[in-house]
């Protein structure tokens, strides 16, 4: 399975069922179909391998899209709560309380650390079966 037959828009609204808040009918389809699409460019570029393990069936369709699906629902979270202001009055959305865990907003996509090891397959302080750790990370600060 190629990355371009994954069907983005039907992932999203599965994972964004759980917060009605978000209100993902709110944005245009295009706007959200450009931040998937850069969602699942920025994947290709920060984990190669999970192209790789997608097409051999290592990696689920399910786990790809939910990947790319939180990087653009952690914009969309971000949006809700931000400034704005049009020069007579300034209008703050702030969430009172903290967000629970992995809700937190962004204005930028990107591929958490956790979100990494489930598109390579190992964590951060594992490596693939069959390579060796130099074991440089803590010394060099990597």
């Amino acid at each position: 399975m190629a990355t371009v037959d994954i069907d983005f828009m039907k992932w999203l609204r599965i994972n964004a069922l759980d917060q009605p808040d978000i209100l993902i009918s709110k944005y245009p389809n295009e706007w959200l179909l450009n931040k998937l699409l850069v969602a699942n460019d920025m994947i290709q570029v920060e984990c190669p391998d999970a192209v790789s393990r997608l097409q051999n069936g290592y990696l689920s369709e399910r786990s790809y899209a939910y990947v790319a699906c939180q990087m653009v629902l952690r914009v969309v979270r971000w949006r809700q709560f931000k400034s704005e202001t049009n020069g007579s009055y300034t209008y703050t959305n702030v969430d009172p309380q903290s967000n629970p865990p992995g809700t937190d907003g962004s204005p930028n996509l990107y591929v958490s650390k956790r979100e990494k090891a489930l598109l390579n397959g190992y964590g951060e302080d594992s490596v693939p079966m069959g390579t060796m750790s130099m074991g440089l990370d803590r010394a060099y600060g990597l």
